[in-house]
């Protein structure tokens, strides 16, 4: 249900972006509250091992079995337009490709929709947009926007002091609700460092500085 100032919910911003995407890549590959221990049964089930339901999955998927191979089938999608749209505006400010890929994905794009929620939750959906996705999607609204860029500077923080060893975030884009949105319409965007792009830039040089000789 939409809000009555104007401001649009997270189930009905959900809805709506669902459809969007589905005009972009098909109604197959794109699926919400997307739950990957049902789509790979044979590995698990909540009852035994933690698995997060993704707002929005946009496939192709991996299987733990496709991931034990190596085959990692989200790749194809490296040729897409909104992955060259994607890397061109803002992944390639970071590092190649290669390193900011996540290989090890169970989806092409896990996104989560953060409007409201705990600090921990919002940190929890972070982390699992960015482990489950080639490319991580967090989107959030303008009241949220700031604690979600707060907390993702948290992590890559405590990487840059290798007080954790993750290649955390490179893979992860934040957008603010209509940005996004914007951004999957537009057809040509400029290349803009945020301040968010140049955190990460800094970070990664102090990564490299910071490692143990």
């Amino acid at each position: 249900m939409a809000l009555m100032n104007g401001q649009i919910d997270s189930r009905a911003y959900q809805t709506k972006l669902a459809g969007i995407l589905r005009d972009i890549f098909g109604k197959e590959m794109v699926k919400t509250e997307w739950d990957s221990v049902r789509f790979d049964g044979h590995f698990g089930n909540h009852h035994q091992i933690y698995a997060p339901r993704h707002d929005i999955a946009v496939g192709p998927f991996n299987s733990y079995a496709d991931l034990g191979l190596g085959n990692d089938r989200t790749r194809v999608m490296l040729s897409h337009p909104f992955t060259k749209k994607i890397i061109k505006t803002v992944l390639n400010q970071r590092e190649k490709i290669d390193k900011v890929w996540n290989s090890f994905s169970r989806c092409f794009l896990a996104i989560e929709i953060e409007f409201s929620g705990s600090e921990k939750h919002m940190l929890g959906s972070i982390i699992n947009a960015s482990v489950s996705g080639s490319i991580g999607i967090v989107i959030s609204n303008h009241a949220n926007i700031e604690k979600v860029k707060r907390l993702s500077k948290y992590i890559l923080r405590l990487e840059g002091l290798e007080q954790i060893e993750l290649n955390s975030l490179r893979n992860l884009v934040i957008f603010e609700q209509e940005d996004f949105i914007y951004f999957l319409k537009a057809k040509n965007l400029p290349i803009n460092k945020s301040p968010w792009m140049l955190f990460l830039e800094s970070v990664s040089g102090k990564r490299h500085g910071l490692r143990k000789r």
